[in-house]
């Protein structure tokens, strides 16, 4: 984060209010790949969560798309939003795919990676927590490959920004490619590589057996192809419409301990 001469952030002065693509566009995107025989035709991202949890919804009810749930779980997937993906998989009665990662190695990865980051903290370093489950852009484009499904859905909140990921080691903020939210620059990237790779130096305690883990989520992230449509590129985040959908048409369970649907 950056401040002017007036004390004005940067986030403030480079904002842009969202523009949406619109339906029709979304529509014209999707209607040379939409099967009418009722096989499979598109894989949307599903961790259980309420944005892509709406956006099965809104693919499946809405779009008139027949699509395959994919989930990675790395060990962190609540049990509250497993019964969250059973009730609306089991409402549209659609297939339902989990790949699965040995959950016992990749918590201990991220037990190891937060112990070393207790030794120097530093908040450039807090994305090795989430490392571990960057490998599922790798396991989407795999279904594709296994499928033969050729569209992968992807409903990223438009809302949750990440800069955070980059911008503490000193990598400007994400570049928007194209939808594609996960794009750097070459040179950025390398700069990203590197910064990391100084602060496996100043801190070995980061060379632990979650090491190759990292490497492969980083890999992931930023290095394979990431064809994806963005859901909520095309269609306006309405917070009520989908809190509304969601509990009223699939009994949808938020946790006891908040009254926010997150």
């Amino acid at each position: 984060i950056e401040f002017n001469a007036e004390g004005v952030c940067s986030f403030c002065t480079s904002y842009q209010a969202p523009q949406w693509k619109g339906r029709d566009l979304l529509e014209e995107k999707i209607a040379p790949l939409r099967n009418k025989s009722g096989r499979p035709d598109c894989i949307v991202a599903f961790s259980g969560g309420r944005d892509s949890s709406y956006g099965l919804h809104y693919v499946k009810s809405v779009l008139g798309m027949n699509p395959i749930a994919y989930c990675y779980d790395w060990g962190m997937i609540t049990d509250l939003a497993r019964r969250n993906q059973a009730r609306i998989c089991g409402k549209l009665g659609i297939e339902y795919i989990v790949v699965s990662a040995d959950i016992q190695k990749k918590r201990s990865y991220i037990r190891k990676n937060i112990l070393a980051w207790l030794k120097n903290p530093n908040l450039g370093t807090v994305p090795l927590f989430m490392a571990g489950d960057k490998q599922y852009f790798y396991y989407a484009n795999k279904l594709r490959q296994q499928t033969g499904v050729p569209l992968i859905i992807l409903c990223v909140n438009p809302l949750e920004q990440t800069h955070f990921k980059t911008g503490f080691a000193g990598v400007p903020p994400i570049e928007i490619n194209e939808g594609n939210t996960y794009a750097l620059s070459i040179a950025n990237r390398t700069k990203l590589a590197s910064y990391y790779a100084s602060q496996f130096l100043q801190n070995p305690a980061f060379v632990n057996s979650s090491l190759w883990d990292t490497f492969t989520g980083y890999l992931s992230y930023y290095f394979i192809p990431h064809k994806y449509l963005f859901l909520y590129d095309y269609i306006r985040w309405d917070e009520q419409e989908i809190n509304s959908t969601l509990q009223q048409e699939y009994e949808w369970e938020t946790a006891k301990d908040s009254a926010s649907t997150w």
